[in-house]
């Protein structure tokens, strides 16, 4: 029996948007552990700064995409579930996913606006973003604090995707199909 699928774009942008998201999670928790200028010994130049502006050019252009797997998304039905899948799961599904939704809109907002009340400029790739508001230490920690909270909160969701997809993959489930990039013949 024929596996009801998503359709490529669908898979293609679930696929960049899970690679960018991993790299951005790695990237998040290693580039807050850096020394910060003022930490180092005179003479000594800290990474910081390069890791931070790769983590938002990279945020903003996971946002762009998010916007349009969003679009797609609404215009464009996901396969409907194999019966097989009990009602529990159907539910716990559209939960995590609805969540995961939630946050992948959430984190580009929180951490744009934590780059909005920062003293420096945000740059995306290099190229600076006009200004929405005037620097905030107040703000920027405040919008620092949720976006953390909020990027652990989608580390233990993904997880939770992750370790069903591995489950539905491994008991050798046709639903594991249904966002492979590589469509496999039964």
């Amino acid at each position: 029996m024929a596996v009801a699928r998503y359709d490529r774009v669908q898979i293609l942008l679930h696929w960049l948007i899970a690679a960018i998201i991993l790299c951005m999670i790695a990237i998040g928790l290693f580039m807050v552990q850096l020394p910060k200028e003022s930490e180092l010994p005179p003479g000594e130049e800290s990474v910081r700064a390069f890791w931070f502006l790769l983590h938002k050019s990279l945020g903003m252009t996971v946002a762009i995409l998010i916007l349009l797997r969003v679009g797609w998304r609404l215009t464009h039905k996901a396969p409907p579930l194999p019966d097989s899948v009990r009602t529990w799961q159907r539910r716990v599904s559209a939960a995590v996913h609805g969540l995961l939704y939630g946050l992948m809109v959430a984190m580009p907002v929180t951490g744009y606006m934590q780059s909005m009340f920062s003293e420096y400029d945000t740059k995306f790739w290099g190229i600076v973003v006009p200004r929405l508001a005037e620097a905030d230490v107040a703000m920027r920690e405040s919008f620092s604090a949720i976006h953390a909270f909020l990027a652990f909160t989608l580390i233990a969701l993904l997880l939770l995707h992750i370790a069903a997809a591995l489950k539905h993959r491994l008991a050798g489930n046709e639903i594991s199909q249904r966002m492979s990039l590589f469509k496999r013949d039964k």
